[in-house]
């Protein structure tokens, strides 16, 4: 109810849908998961554990995989992530942090912040950005290391896990049957996955999706170690 209150107190945000634990509301089925994430700009998340989050977040951001039209359909022609999550926890620790923003939330808050601090987060996580709340982001300083993915999590939030796999290795300059052994994949499929990340990067070749990673801060690193 507090999150819905401040949520309505800005005219440029609306509350599309909420879902709750089954068994605190008797006798309420929640609406199927595709229609929540079809409809949102961002979800907000809140648990009680970062294992519980993280089961959440990986089902919100994978869902627009499976489904079907016209949901699907709805988020390629808003041309926006599938979903673009907010978790909202009590625990500020580096690695439950961390832990959510492998599994794909694009921001991390604690319950504890002002209205005015949660509302500010949705609005950047509306435009594309990332949030992270005062000592979260402090804690995050000596973790990020530890988060290889995070730039094209960041970057490129619309990629799938295997993509963004491909994307890193591509920044390196790997060809394709160097990718394939790395993943244990058939060239084939890497070379479907490529076409598919030239698609959703915009770029007309594996020189410019290269140039683009590495602009994000991709595969600078590593390439660095490796020479």
């Amino acid at each position: 109810m507090g999150v819905r209150a401040a949520a309505e107190s800005d005219s440029a945000i609306a509350v599309v849908a909420e879902q709750g634990l089954p068994e605190r509301r008797a006798g309420w089925a929640p609406p199927p998961l595709g229609e929540l994430v079809a409809q949102a700009d961002v979800v907000l998340v809140g648990g009680p554990s970062p294992a519980r989050l993280v089961r959440t977040v990986r089902l919100l951001t994978s869902e627009a995989q499976r489904m079907p039209t016209p949901e699907a359909s709805l988020i390629r022609q808003r041309q926006v992530p599938a979903a673009r999550v907010l978790v909202a926890s009590d625990d500020g620790s580096t690695a439950a942090v961390l832990s959510v923003l492998r599994s794909g939330a694009m921001g991390y808050v604690m319950k504890s912040v002002s209205a005015r601090t949660l509302l500010r987060s949705v609005h950047l996580l509306a435009e594309g950005g990332a949030a992270f709340g005062a000592g979260v982001a402090e804690g995050l300083r000596g973790g990020l290391g530890l988060l290889p993915q995070l730039p094209s999590r960041l970057a490129f939030p619309n990629l799938t896990e295997r993509e963004r796999d491909i994307l890193e290795l591509l920044a390196l300059g790997w060809e394709n049957k160097r990718i394939a052994r790395r993943l244990v994949l058939a060239e084939k499929t890497v070379r479907n996955h490529i076409t598919g990340l030239f698609r959703k990067l915009d770029v007309p070749d594996r020189n410019a999706a290269m140039l683009r990673a590495r602009a994000a801060g991709i595969g600078v690193e590593q390439k660095a170690a490796e020479v």
